[in-house]
Formats: C-alpha cells, structure tokens, sequence
C-alpha cells in the first residue's frame, strides 16, 4: 500500500521566512559594534583635549555623548548570545 511522504511539519519554518532577517542583523552587528568602538575611542580623545583646554562645556557634552555610546556598545555586546 504506497502513500505519498509528506515532510514533516517540525522541519517547517513555523513563523515563514522571517528567520532570514535576523542572519541580515547578525551580519551587520560586528560592524556596527566596530563603529561604536572606533567613536568610544574618538570621544575618549576629545575629553582629553577638553580636560587639557579647561573647557568645561566641551568636556560635559563629551562625557554625556560618551555615556550613550557606552550605552550602546554594551547594549549591542549582550545582544548576541548564540
């Protein structure tokens, strides 16, 4: 008694095609991540020169704009645990 072998509905993807947005993201992250180290470092700099210049307002917009980008770079490492 032959029957056509359906493939089973585990192996289908449940939610579609919606899993290939995220290897997108992943591939991107490394990059991104790289960015924000690269402007955590600029920034870095630029405090440096604030401190060395006495410029009080230079140096609190480089420590706020270093506290968010700080922020992110943390935010972006725990987001990929796989």
């Amino acid at each position: 008694m032959p029957q056509n072998k359906m493939t089973a509905p585990v192996l289908a993807h449940r939610d579609g095609q919606k899993t290939e947005h995220w290897k997108l993201l992943i591939s991107i992250l490394p990059l991104l991540r790289g960015a924000v180290k690269c402007a955590c470092v600029t920034l870095g700099i630029y405090i440096a020169a604030a401190v060395a210049a006495l410029n009080l307002p230079a140096l609190l917009i480089g420590v706020l704009a270093l506290n968010a980008l700080l922020g992110l770079w943390f935010a972006l490492d725990g987001e990929v645990a796989t």
